[in-house]
């Protein structure tokens, strides 16, 4: 049992092992015999940079810091030089950058190479190259508070003296909140505004049930069709006064010959001086109507007579005026009525003569006998005359 333990054991260290050869060889670029080619960039400051720390180009990892150097005499912004050890070689291009950038919000630095575009001239591997620090977001963010801290302390005070005017009853919203009317009209408004909603609610009801024009309109397909038509009906006659309008310019049809007869126009030239000269002469007085229209003797008259219409004298104006000859003719135009509906009933002699078919045919016959009498009597008159000569001779 203890041999057991032991086997379990010594299998367990030698898996940890394992693991920390794998770790210690295959991901910090352990390399036991072979020459890696390295790559030395100066910075102003490494932020926390590490020996150890990756690099990486394009993303990729590519190796590691080596080492970094401190050099009190050398010019600020290269007064540290970085070392890389890279994992194969990398040629630089014109346009390339070296930043050291933070691998995570929580911490940890990566040396960030951008070789350049593929397009630019290779850069001699004696140059001396130049890096950036990329700026913390945390320390973006402090910059970015304090750049804001003068506009953001502004639209502070800003706000306190808005808030001081509000609380004086100043402006707006200032009188909403202490003046009592305001608010009372504000309360108006809304209530307002709240029927109108319901207003409109119940036509947009109307107009789903039907009710109205314009329901009848969104509900009913026959009166639809009828629009329908009408609109097809009016295109039609746009369509036809185009084409009148086409005829007219291109010199055809009536329009046409009235719009571009010369003789034409000189006689309807010739009718507006006429009238021209008509009106001239009224304003000049002369002639029935310019006499009508200028002689204030006949205006005198005309006022005389309408005044003796209103003072009620003459037939006129006992008409108009005397209010007993009104209701005579009143009381007459009545009677007129009563004996017209009374003949239209078929009520009385001149009633019952208009509209009784009996008495019509009655008195049709009377008449025929009355006419055949007469026939008789004048045929029958020569012989009475011979015989009363005849026995007037005894």
């Amino acid at each position: 049992m203890n041999s057991q333990r032991t086997t379990i054991l010594g299998l367990f260290v030698l898996a940890v092992l394992a693991v920390l050869a794998y770790f210690t060889l295959f991901l910090t670029d352990f390399a036991l015999f072979a020459e890696r080619p390295t790559l030395r960039v100066r910075f102003a400051e490494t932020n926390g940079l590490r020996e150890g720390d990756s690099v990486l180009v394009a993303g990729m990892r590519w190796g590691r810091v080596k080492s970094l150097v401190f050099d009190p005499q050398a010019p600020t912004d290269a007064r540290i030089t970085v070392t890389a050890s890279l994992n194969e070689p990398l040629p630089l291009r014109t346009g390339f950058s070296i930043s050291i950038r933070d691998a995570t919000l929580l911490g940890g630095r990566n040396l960030w190479i951008d070789p350049g575009p593929p397009n630019g001239e290779l850069v001699p591997l004696d140059q001396v190259l130049y890096g950036t620090v990329a700026r913390n977001p945390i320390e973006a963010l402090g910059v970015l508070v304090s750049d804001a801290e003068k506009p953001l302390k502004s639209i502070l005070e800003s706000l306190d003296a808005v808030f001081a005017d509000v609380r004086a009853g100043k402006g707006t919203v200032g009188r909403l909140l202490v003046d009592e009317r305001m608010a009372e009209d504000l309360a108006t408004a809304v209530a307002s505004a709240s029927r109108t909603a319901a207003s409109i609610e119940r036509i947009a009801a109307d107009l789903q049930a039907g009710k109205g024009l314009a329901g009848r309109v969104l509900s009913d397909d026959a009166l639809y069709d009828e629009f329908l038509r009408a609109s097809t009906t009016l295109t039609a006659t746009l369509d036809e006064v185009r084409l009148l309008a086409g005829d007219a310019r291109s010199g055809e049809g009536t329009v046409a010959t009235l719009l571009q007869d010369p003789l034409l126009a000189q006689r309807l030239k010739s009718s507006l001086e006429g009238v021209d000269s008509v009106v001239r002469k009224i304003d000049a007085g002369t002639g029935t109507i310019g006499v009508l229209v200028n002689d204030p003797a006949i205006a005198n008259d005309v006022a005389s007579i309408t005044g003796s219409i209103a003072r009620g004298e003459g037939t006129v104006g006992a008409l108009v005026v005397r209010p007993e000859l009104y209701d005579n003719l009143r009381t007459i135009s009545e009677d007129i009525a009563v004996v017209t509906g009374a003949l239209r009933r078929g009520e009385g002699t001149l009633g019952k003569l208009v509209l009784d078919d009996d008495i019509y045919r009655q008195i049709k016959t009377a008449l025929n006998i009355v006419t055949r009498s007469l026939e008789e009597l004048r045929e029958a008159a020569p012989i009475t005359t011979f015989t009363s000569i005849f026995f007037s001779a005894f």
